[in-house]
């Protein structure tokens, strides 16, 4: 289930791997051959992990809903993380997260990853959004966001929320009024 970006390799965290990096991290680094990075897994993705744990538990179908592990190809080196928070709601909907390691920041990664892994949820039919939330202080990351098509729709005190919608196939509207 895994797939690549231009730089970076995106690694669906399972069941076993999320396991093994509670347990465990540097047994992770070991069994991939990667580099340390002392700054992954972080504080926030260690304590969602026992979360998504059970959610995988009870029903396998979150698999590639719940965090990806990003691996800068070139370096063979972890830069971070993002994922979803679940699978679509209802309506479509799907929030998105993403922490790029501190040592890896400023070089574009969490732009291409937001691209990628919306460009991966709006192959699922069923996925007619994504949103993402930011604190009103991380311009960096509303940065990203807007870089993404995303688009503010919300202020809750000091969190922004943005959101992108799928893009409807747009050949076939532009061919139905040529033919009009």
């Amino acid at each position: 289930m895994d797939f690549s970006s231009a730089r970076i390799k995106y690694l669906p965290i399972t069941l076993d791997l999320a396991q093994m990096i509670m347990k465990n991290p540097l047994a992770f680094y070991y069994k991939y051959q990667l580099p340390w990075n002392r700054q992954w897994p972080h504080d926030g993705l260690k304590a969602m992990l026992p979360f998504y744990v059970e959610a995988l538990e009870e029903n396998e179908s979150q698999l590639g809903f719940g965090p990806w592990i990003m691996i800068e190809e070139e370096a063979g080196q972890i830069i971070g993380d993002i994922g979803f928070k679940g699978r679509p709601d209802e309506e479509g909907r799907i929030e998105i997260g993403y922490h790029v390691a501190e040592n890896q920041r400023n070089k574009g990664f969490a732009t291409e990853a937001v691209q990628a892994l919306c460009t991966w949820a709006f192959h699922n039919p069923v996925v007619k959004r994504v949103e993402a939330q930011c604190d009103k202080d991380n311009i960096q990351s509303q940065k990203v966001l807007i870089n993404n098509g995303f688009h503010q729709t919300e202020i809750d005190r000091d969190m922004f929320t943005f959101q992108k919608l799928k893009q409807e196939n747009k050949s076939s509207t532009t061919k139905h009024k040529k033919e009009l």
